[in-house]
């Protein structure tokens, strides 16, 4: 493994002084380039990741957690604006439990914590104030738990007790909510809070709540009429009564006519007389005897009669009584019976349903039907568009009884009661979407050609940064400074001299160590020369033929002479 190292060290060195100084150069500042992009790298894979421990902070929040990171001596960030604090990523769950299991608020308000620390000596006012904020804070966390909710503010208005009737006032609430983007609360959920406060102080009615958003709009009603918040109440009864059975007669009459070709309006009139009564009936065949009482009494008595001369006379001594009748006789025969009959009856008690229907009126306007337009002979006709033309067709008459039936068992229809439909064919208004379809067609292919001419400058732009940049760079670093084999030969007699004298071509002395190892100068030579002399012998046949005619007669005239 080192031999390797070694190896690749010591050819990139005899490169690198193979290379001429502007080369030089530019190796260096992309090497450096490199360099600090790996360098980079490293410190943004080894930098310590900060992630949002809490966010939507107030001042006080921020400045709160501030201080118990400093204090158990954890690094955080904080934002610009200071609503934003940002701790290392892999404490952000272990900090969230530990702030909640320490019981710190960050909404803020001071709830029941309040009373947590109190002074000695402490005033009623000073109890009095101290609970109204406790329990404007309570009612501050409670409506933050609500899902849409980001903060809110609570403003208690409690009076003070009086001792005489006519001088006491309720008392009221204001209410801000700050919602998150996007978000909206309906009419139900707003009376919801509405019910929380005034339930969380005690005679406070839920009309004396105003809420607000965080643009200021009016989100109550805070209708105080008891009247006007009932009649309210029914006007929206009749309001949902009258849609729904418009929804069941578009939805029903749309299979036949086509959806978008037919509209329904209803109106509903309901009785609300409230109306209680009471019927008992008794059933006099079955009856019974429940209980009897007999009561006989019969009396015989007599007694004498009184006798004598009336008056004073008759009782004077010596005088003699008068006869008269001896006894007086008194006989009675009483007899008394009552007997008590159970009778079954029943009792029925019945209340009328408030908002009871009492009439129901209906308007329908059903749109005709297209048919295609046949010439003599039955054919269908071909419009300029090259589509079958079509003509507006009316409903019959036996259509629209069927269409009123079934309205009316729809939705219940009573004749006896009152209640009127009327349903009527006329042909609708039809928009020309042609020229909004061409447009939007239009819109989508500029659009396409939009996103593909962006695509192909892209790729093209790279394209050409790799050819005329990357490539050239490349070749550039790595381009050897001989192209072709005329390079090596001579061209001086001084070239041709040092060339005998080192053994070597012109050139090779300034070209990379491993070329300079791998060429050997001595072959290169005789191969130049041999081209040199085929070049010069298809250059000039003659030429060269009288050249080897003289060698030839020199080498024979040399060796008669020998």
């Amino acid at each position: 493994m080192q031999d390797i190292l070694e190896k690749i060290i010591r050819n990139f060195r005899e490169f690198f002084v193979g290379l001429d100084a502007q080369k030089k150069v530019a190796m260096m500042v992309i090497s450096a380039v490199i360099v600090a992009g790996l360098a980079a790298i490293v410190i943004w894979a080894t930098k310590t990741r900060y992630e949002v421990l809490y966010t939507d902070l107030n001042r006080d929040d921020s400045k709160k957690i501030a201080i118990l990171l400093e204090e158990n001596k954890i690094s955080y960030q904080t934002s610009s604006d200071g609503k934003t604090v940002r701790i290392p990523e892999d404490m952000v769950s272990v900090w969230r439990l530990k702030l909640a299991t320490q019981g710190v608020s960050f909404t803020g308000t001071v709830g029941y914590e309040v009373f947590d620390k109190q002074s000695f000596g402490t005033t009623s006012f000073v109890q009095k104030i101290n609970r109204q904020r406790a329990l404007e804070g309570e009612l501050v966390k409670t409506i933050s738990y609500i899902q849409g909710v980001k903060r809110a503010r609570v403003h208690l208005s409690i009076p003070e007790s009086s001792p005489f009737v006519s001088e006491k006032k309720p008392p009221a609430a204001s209410v801000v909510l700050d919602l998150i983007d996007g978000v909206t609360l309906n009419e139900r959920e707003v009376k919801g809070v509405a019910s929380l406060i005034s339930s969380s102080v005690e005679g406070m009615r839920p009309e004396a709540v105003v809420i607000l958003d965080g643009k200021g709009k009016k989100l109550s009603e805070n209708v105080g009429d008891s009247m006007t918040a009932n009649t309210a109440n029914r006007v929206a009864l009749e309001t949902k009564l009258n849609r729904k059975y418009e929804q069941q007669i578009e939805e029903i009459l749309a299979k036949v006519v086509g959806a978008g070709k037919v509209v329904a309006k209803v109106a509903v009139q309901l009785d609300y007389t409230e109306s209680v009564s009471t019927e008992t009936s008794y059933d006099q065949e079955n009856t019974a005897v429940l209980s009897e009482v007999s009561n006989s009494q019969a009396i015989n008595g007599s007694r004498p009669s009184p006798q004598g001369i009336p008056g004073a006379r008759s009782n004077l001594p010596g005088e003699t009584p008068q006869p008269g009748i001896p006894e007086t006789r008194n006989n009675v025969d009483k007899k008394l019976t009552t007997k008590n009959y159970n009778v079954p009856s029943k009792v029925t008690k019945s209340r009328s349903p408030v908002a009871g229907l009492k009439a129901v009126s209906a308007a329908v306007m059903i749109d005709g039907k297209q048919t295609p337009v046949v010439d003599s002979e039955g054919q269908p006709v071909i419009g300029e568009n090259g589509k079958p033309a079509m003509k507006y067709e009316a409903w019959s008459e036996a259509d629209l009884a069927n269409f009123s039936a079934i309205v009316s068992s729809t939705i219940g229809l009573n004749q006896k009661r009152g209640d009127n439909l009327v349903i009527k064919n006329m042909e609708f208004a039809q928009e020309d979407m042609a020229a909004a379809e061409a447009l939007m067609r239009e819109r989508e292919n500029r659009e396409l050609l939009k996103s593909l001419f962006k695509y192909l400058a892209v790729g093209l732009a790279i394209s050409l940064f790799f050819f005329l940049v990357v490539r050239p760079f490349i070749q550039w670093i790595t381009d050897n400074t001989v192209e072709t084999v005329e390079d090596f030969l001579p061209k001086t007699l001084e070239e041709l001299e040092r060339v005998q004298a080192n053994q070597k071509l012109p050139g090779l002395e300034d070209a990379l160590p491993q070329i300079e190892e791998k060429l050997n100068p001595e072959k290169i030579e005789g191969n130049m020369l041999r081209e040199k002399i085929i070049s010069l012998v298809e250059g000039n046949p003659a030429k060269a033929a009288q050249i080897i005619h003289e060698m030839i007669h020199a080498s024979e005239s040399d060796k008669q002479i020998a």
